[in-house]
């Protein structure tokens, strides 16, 4: 093979080299710009949750203060005073109230969690070799056969 051919042959390997690049450099464009996408989505899912979860804690909170008016009406009306087995049915409501929130946070963490688990499952499924140094590589070895056979 003359001194020509093999030139011609290291240049359309670069070439092609070179087309490589700029195709793995648009994919990788690509998937970071799907990648920030589905990031902002996520992050708009968790804003939501967020707001139903406030949603959630100002009805549990207004549904609390109604029942125990409608507890000490219930009492008053009666004659009943709020010492003593009023107390703990007062003690009882707000109880159950705290366990209502316990269960609306545990809703909204395992929620959370879903999501990020699914984000960090989506990073890792388009993790893929840089094909940007494996086109360095081969630019690499040309320009090395290239000086072997003092074309460079």
């Amino acid at each position: 093979m003359s001194g020509i051919e093999t030139a011609l042959m290291i240049a359309s390997t670069a070439l092609s080299t070179v087309g490589s690049i700029s195709q793995a450099n648009q994919q990788r464009k690509a998937q970071s710009q799907a990648q920030a996408m589905q990031a902002q989505q996520a992050q708009d899912q968790v804003n939501e949750l967020q707001r139903q979860h406030a949603k959630a804690e100002q009805d549990r909170l207004e549904r609390l203060r109604r029942a125990s008016a409608s507890q000490r009406a219930a009492f008053a009306g009666a004659g009943i005073s709020s010492d003593g087995s009023g107390e703990a049915v007062f003690d009882n409501l707000l109880t159950q109230s705290l366990q209502e929130k316990q269960e609306i946070d545990e809703r909204l963490d395992r929620s959370i969690r879903s999501l990020q688990d699914g984000m960090q499952l989506n990073l890792l499924r388009h993790q893929r070799p840089d094909s940007f140094s494996k086109a360095a590589s081969v630019v690499q070895t040309g320009v090395g056969i290239g000086r072997q056979l003092g074309i460079f």
